[in-house]
């Protein structure tokens, strides 16, 4: 029940906090595709489990990160349509909504889509090392009773990443961290299936830019 449990209370912070609410802008990215470049470093390629590199990216309909959106972030990607982003701030009751060192910036609802789950971004604060290092400590302050826990490096879009891939609950979680200018940014799917959001999470993986506005 660990997952329903950081589930709920992940909620009922961020409608406490929720600092920006707004359906994506459903905006094709400039060019027309989302497609990452070809990456200058070759990535893994993994059909099945863990890492079920197999499945297709979802269509691209929308741009996060940039300036204008609700959540205004070091790195852009783009998502599906429907999905709703809310920008998530701190407030004088509730504090920051915190994992460890990792302070939620932003959570991306897939629920008007008629799925269940998010895809919520973090950063990792006072902790030395780079992705690996970012990674590792939120996904040990996250969900400390994982196991079958796996790291690799890899590109996404045009970014330096690293990947993990934990099982919680019975299910193969994941989260990433993606290289910026400012340092690492986490991504985590959360869904009660998370197999069911791997479409949108292969998206914003291919999709991912730095941030240049």
């Amino acid at each position: 029940m660990e997952r329903r449990t950081r589930a709920a209370v992940l909620a009922a912070l961020t409608i406490a906090l929720t600092g920006g609410c707004a359906d994506a802008k459903e905006t094709p990215a400039a060019g027309g595709s989302p497609s990452a470049a070809p990456s200058t470093t070759a990535s893994p390629v993994t059909p099945g489990p863990p890492w079920h590199d197999e499945v297709a990216a979802a269509a691209a309909s929308t741009t996060v990160g940039t300036k204008g959106t609700p959540c205004e972030l070091p790195i852009t990607f783009s998502l599906p349509a429907r999905w709703k982003v809310e920008a998530v701030k701190g407030s004088a009751e509730f504090g920051e909504p915190t994992v460890g060192n990792a302070r939620m910036l932003c959570e991306l609802d897939a629920r008007p889509t008629g799925e269940l789950g998010f895809l919520r971004v973090w950063r990792v604060d006072g902790v030395a090392g780079g992705a690996e290092a970012h990674l590792k400590h939120f996904v040990e302050a996250y969900s400390p009773k994982a196991s079958d826990t796996q790291y690799r490096r890899l590109r996404a879009g045009t970014l330096d990443a690293v990947e993990a891939s934990y099982t919680a609950d019975g299910d193969t979680d994941r989260a990433i961290a993606l290289s910026s200018l400012y340092g690492p940014i986490v991504l985590s799917l959360d869904a009660p299936d998370p197999e069911d959001l791997l479409p949108a999470y292969q998206l914003v993986k291919q999709s991912a830019r730095i941030n240049r506005d």
